[in-house]
């Protein structure tokens, strides 16, 4: 499927996807009204003081009703990105940080509405874009003020209160769990290939590390007909991602000057990077690139030592472009081309709601490929 089709089929089934909505649900009135008529409690995770991950609480309260515009969620997965565990440990470095409740990706059940929602119905599938006010077009500063999981309360608890605007409903075919590993690192993935790079069949892509972004990166930017280049410090993570369909793979330890490596690996350079690490990266990225390549940026990574030289920017003709993960429209394509392709992305490790500490360890590690999921009750 050449990347036209992809991105049609997609667009079409998310378009299938959102129409299903209160006709399949059948919500009456009442439910839709969305109080629940006694109190129920429910358990969340909470982030401590100080925070840290060692600091997490899990506590039990009296589930919140839905004010106006909002939803209540009952929720049966959730993910952990890098940002996260930025937030949860306090050293995130965007937003105010007024959540108590983290986790920007996760997806449930609908199962009470606030008034004036019209967005969804009682017991749609569901999950959310993490700005909930990007809804379409252009990227605009304001958004960061509403962040779930940073300024907004996140996904990890039983039942969780989600403004209605941000929510995407999921097309038959994408389970929860495939759901909840999309919010961040998915859409982040969709907006820097097919929004930005405007990626084509044939093209070559090189992908920093084997985290969220670079595996579904991988996934999206092979469906869509390209080669893809992955880069990691551990053979056996590189191994694994030959598995998982990257066609070329260099060990950027064993290889300090790995641009220059991926620049001949690849017969002159590669066509889109998705620098997941930021400005310590920055040189060698541009080393792999061919002329005319774009370099969407994405990680954040500390300045190094020395600031980037930026090699062959200007000979090259490169496209340098930041971006800040994605819009709800953006969501809901993604969703439709991994309906239509029925794709899966890659989830490493699975924890127990209980187990959330111990989730946020594994993250803290790194030894994960893909995604570390939490499976909630």
């Amino acid at each position: 499927m050449d990347r036209r089709d992809f991105l049609t089929v997609a667009s079409a089934t998310a378009a299938g996807g959102a129409s299903l909505g209160a006709a399949e649900t059948g919500a009456t009135a009442g439910q839709r009204s969305g109080r629940p008529t006694t109190r129920e409690r429910s358990r969340v995770w909470r982030i401590g003081t100080p925070p840290s991950i060692g600091n997490l609480q899990l506590t039990t309260r009296d589930t919140p009703a839905p004010q106006r515009g909002e939803v209540l969620v009952r929720v049966v997965a959730s993910s952990i990105n890098a940002r996260d565990r930025g937030i949860v440990a306090g050293f995130f470095p965007i937003g105010a940080n007024k959540a108590s409740i983290p986790l920007s990706e996760g997806a449930g059940e609908v199962i009470a509405l606030g008034e004036g929602v019209e967005e969804v119905a009682v017991g749609d599938r569901v999950t959310s874009c993490h700005f909930p006010e990007w809804t379409e077009g252009r990227w605009r500063p304001s958004v960061y003020e509403r962040d779930i999981g940073n300024t907004l309360d996140g996904w990890l608890g039983e039942r969780v209160i989600l403004p209605a605007r941000g929510l995407v409903r999921l097309p038959a075919g994408v389970s929860y769990e495939a759901a909840a590993t999309l919010a961040s690192s998915g859409v982040t993935a969709w907006h820097a290939l097919f929004e930005i790079a405007q990626l084509r069949p044939g093209q070559t892509v090189l992908s920093l590390g084997t985290g969220g972004v670079s595996t579904i990166g991988m996934q999206l930017a092979k469906q869509a007909g390209a080669r893809v280049v992955v880069t990691s410090s551990r053979n056996d993570k590189l191994a694994r991602m030959r598995e998982l369909g990257a066609d070329l793979t260099v060990n950027y330890r064993d290889t300090p000057a790995w641009g220059a490596r991926v620049a001949e690996l690849t017969g002159g350079g590669v066509d889109v990077v998705l620098e997941n690490v930021g400005r310590p990266t920055l040189d060698e990225s541009m080393n792999a690139c061919a002329p005319g390549a774009c370099i969407v940026m994405i990680g954040t990574g500390p300045l190094p030592k020395e600031l980037p030289k930026m090699p062959g920017f200007y000979q090259k003709n490169l496209m340098l472009k930041a971006i800040s993960n994605g819009s709800r429209q953006m969501f809901a394509d993604l969703l439709g081309a991994m309906a239509a392709n029925r794709l899966q992305p890659v989830i490493d490790k699975t924890f127990a709601f209980e187990e959330a500490i111990a989730a946020f360890r594994e993250m803290e590690a790194g030894d994960h490929i893909g995604k570390v999921l939490i499976r909630h009750p």
